[in-house]
């Protein structure tokens, strides 16, 4: 499997689309998960379509950053979280060349998954994930959230049974709060921890890690770099 590990979405960058043009191919399929909305900010169907339905913000950010690669819009689809259910959402799935998980919660995104029954259909996809921040976060089988303003306290959780061995910390900029966050998921896994600032990438391809522009690793099974 192949994934692509971000803390925005600048797949459409040119020096993404550089470094991301032999994976991200014309003829593919796309399915978004739009699953990761905060409940503070989507408390009704129509404030959901006013972020994920054609014309809202982030469903144009979302299909533009995929055009540079020759994928047209029609080429992309949507679980939408109030008008799909579990069937059409695995086919969407079963359809896909490319997932994408978006970003925002990532525990609410999981528990969406799990609501809907489909964490098996996303574990069983062959093609390629792409995820940002939070979309990054859901595809290792234990991640952590650091605090942040969204997140008053440290947490371990549950994501996809995608990715192990590792962990990311997402919108890396060096704050305490983060450093403070990587130093207990060292101590309590003693494994390697890469930091994604917002204008790097991960890729994951057939388990071995590339870093794009910003992105490093900060700690290894040893300790800190």
């Amino acid at each position: 499997m192949t994934h692509i590990l971000l803390s925005r979405s600048i797949l459409g960058d040119p020096m993404m689309v550089d470094r991301l043009k032999n994976h991200i191919k014309p003829h593919q399929r796309v399915t978004i998960l739009a699953f990761s909305f905060f409940e503070t900010d989507v408390r009704s169907e129509a404030e959901y379509d006013t972020l994920y339905a054609k014309g809202g913000s982030y469903y144009e950010k979302m299909v533009t950053m995929f055009l540079p690669y020759g994928l047209a819009e029609s080429q992309i689809s949507w679980i939408h979280y109030f008008k799909d259910n579990q069937d059409s959402a695995i086919q969407k799935i079963k359809d896909a060349d490319i997932l994408y998980f978006p970003g925002g919660s990532p525990d609410l995104m999981m528990k969406r998954i799990r609501e809907f029954g489909i964490q098996e259909a996303l574990e069983s996809h062959q093609g390629l994930y792409i995820g940002s921040s939070a979309g990054a976060m859901i595809q290792f089988e234990h991640y952590h959230i650091s605090k942040d303003k969204e997140y008053p306290r440290f947490s371990y959780e549950q994501g996809l049974k995608l990715l192990k061995g590792f962990s990311i910390e997402v919108h890396y900029d060096r704050t305490r709060k983060q450093k403070s966050g990587m130093k207990k998921v060292w101590r309590a896994w003693k494994e390697d921890i890469y930091a994604i600032p917002d204008d790097g990438a991960i890729l994951i391809d057939q388990g071995k890690i590339v870093l794009i522009k910003s992105a490093r690793q900060i700690y290894d099974r040893h300790g800190i770099m």
